[in-house]
């Protein structure tokens, strides 16, 4: 749902079995203001030739840890939307091969199927391969006409990333990708979208009683001052916004892990 829709109507998003985590992630920084006034601005540079758009997306996403790309053309677009390498476990990385190993493929471009983006992050150049199951992004490190492999890393979450890997070798055999390995469970991803919902009420100038009537019990409209100061209602609503802002500003990297 992206920001400046109309908060009361239900999110298309919310059956959307391809959503990822990092999907919902650049929707809460999308709402974040200080996030939204930084992209304009590399947006006005970017559309007064002052940098390029790779350039640009390159240092919101060092500062914010994932961002859109910084395409006037496809401003806010989520499909664009570049995670940190060390943020977002789902990546897959490719560089070149340690020196004495020999006999590695050259990997063929066309054989990864259909290539949404590429886009130049520092010295990376990072791949966002389209899947109707959920897209898979790729940072290749070296040029692609040489021997690549496959690199993982070290962290916390070793088999995010090795699921990642199985779907980049799988689409290179042309064999069906399968499901992305940080995809939300349905009630985590419907909990997700509703605080976002929550944020756009709040962000809309909507009284907490006003959004626990869209989300919650319409019957909340109808109480006294002192049913609705003592009802569960509030107390839900408050607690989701609260839950809500802090996923906006700065909560939201949780999400790229799949927290």
């Amino acid at each position: 749902m992206p920001p400046g829709e109309d908060w009361r109507a239900p999110p298309d998003e919310a059956g959307d079995d391809a959503l990822a985590y990092s999907d919902i992630a650049i929707g809460y920084l999308g709402r974040n203001e200080g996030y939204r006034a930084a992209y304009r601005r590399a947006l006005d540079r970017v559309k007064r030739g002052k940098i390029t758009a790779d350039d640009a997306t390159a240092g919101l996403v060092r500062r914010w840890g994932i961002s859109f790309h910084a395409d006037p053309a496809s401003a806010f677009d989520p499909k664009l939307a570049v995670a940190r390498l060390d943020l977002s476990p789902a990546c897959v990385m490719l560089g070149p091969p340690p020196s004495g190993i020999s006999n590695m493929l050259r990997l063929d471009i066309k054989m990864l199927g259909a290539i949404r983006a590429r886009i130049r992050i520092g010295r990376l150049l990072h791949l966002i391969l389209a899947d109707k199951e959920g897209d898979e992004h790729l940072w290749v490190a070296g040029p692609l006409d040489r021997p690549l492999v496959m690199m993982l890393p070290d962290g916390s979450y070793p088999f995010a990333g090795l699921a990642s890997a199985e779907r980049v070798c799988r689409r290179a055999l042309g064999m069906a990708s399968g499901p992305p390995a940080l995809r939300p469970t349905p009630g985590r991803r419907q909990h997700l979208l509703t605080l976002l919902r929550a944020l756009d009420g709040h962000r809309a100038g909507a009284s907490p009683r006003e959004v626990a009537a869209v989300l919650i019990d319409r019957d909340v409209r109808q109480y006294s001052a002192g049913e609705w100061s003592d009802c569960r209602e509030r107390k839900r609503i408050n607690r989701w916004l609260t839950e809500a802002i802090e996923l906006r500003d700065g909560g939201y990297i949780r999400l790229l892990r799949g927290g």
